[in-house]
């Protein structure tokens, strides 16, 4: 399986040209995440100036969702009211948005007989909507599209458009949000991150924190080209999963990074989510 194995670089993102200067700023900012169901309060701190949380993972891992309800949790905890949006498209979820029980979580389309498969249709999702379902300061929406070819090829702007939606009809709410990490990239002009940073009428550039799953090594669920399986997945040594001690924790980065994010959520070792349908 080793011969499967593939080499994710991580991307430039360099706080300063010295590597000392980058380890000296991991030690001083990261915070560390014993357990990502319960976040601590430097998190909640670091977060706190953003009314918009975007967190892109790896497709077909198991950490992503505890990671997303840690967050939930924690700023219901101080008194936020939340939304939490995921990368589903809504008529998929049709009996959940009908019924909101746990079983209509796994009766709904998307889990039940999914369309495609790409990782996302896991116990891990599932039950990420079922816990964040039994937070009462929690509402849950559904922002992908569709898959006509209209809609594919907008899919950034639309998924965006779902997003401002509703922002603009809970602005007091926060937002946290789940996708894929191709499209929450600040640096990808056709990103839906982007889209949102760019709106004018939302005027929320700076209020928008958009963070990366990385890892160091492990295994996912996907499909690159040959076929929907288990994957191994590595990444090259660097400051970031070298250090020891670090093995979980977030991380913001200086503005003058290069990386595509705002910061970056950090798993040791990330693991493959069961699916629901193996369909």
């Amino acid at each position: 399986m080793m011969r499967n194995l593939i080499l994710i670089l991580l991307s430039v993102f360099a706080l300063n040209a010295n590597g000392q200067d980058d380890e000296a700023y991991l030690k001083a900012n990261a915070v560390l995440i014993d357990n990502p169901y319960k976040l601590n309060d430097r998190i909640y701190t670091l977060l706190d100036p953003f009314q918009i949380i975007m967190f892109g993972e790896m497709h077909g891992t198991n950490e992503s969702a505890p990671f997303v309800n840690g967050l939930a949790a924690l700023m219901t905890s101080k008194g936020d009211s939340i939304q939490v949006g995921l990368e589903i498209t809504p008529a998929l979820m049709n009996k959940f948005l009908l019924l909101h029980t746990d079983s209509s979580i796994y009766q709904s389309e998307f889990f039940a007989n999914p369309p495609y498969l790409d990782g996302r249709e896991s116990f891990a999702w599932a039950n990420l909507i079922s816990l964040l379902n039994k937070n009462p300061k929690v509402n849950i929406f559904f922002f992908d599209t569709g898959r006509d070819k209209n809609e594919e090829k907008f899919r950034d702007s639309l998924m965006s458009e779902n997003i401002k939606k509703q922002l603009l009809r809970y602005p007091t709410r926060r937002i946290i949000t789940l996708s894929g990490n191709y499209h929450n990239k600040i640096s990808n002009h056709v990103s839906m991150t982007s889209f949102l940073i760019r709106d004018k009428s939302l005027n929320l550039a700076s209020k928008i924190c958009s963070l990366n799953m990385e890892y160091k090594e492990g295994t996912c669920m996907a499909n690159f080209q040959n076929g929907f399986g288990k994957k191994m997945l590595g990444s090259y040594p660097s400051i970031y999963n070298t250090t020891e001690g670090y093995d979980n924790y977030l991380l913001l980065l200086s503005p003058k990074s290069n990386y595509e994010y705002n910061g970056f959520y950090y798993i040791k070792n990330i693991t493959a989510a069961t699916m629901i349908s193996s369909r």
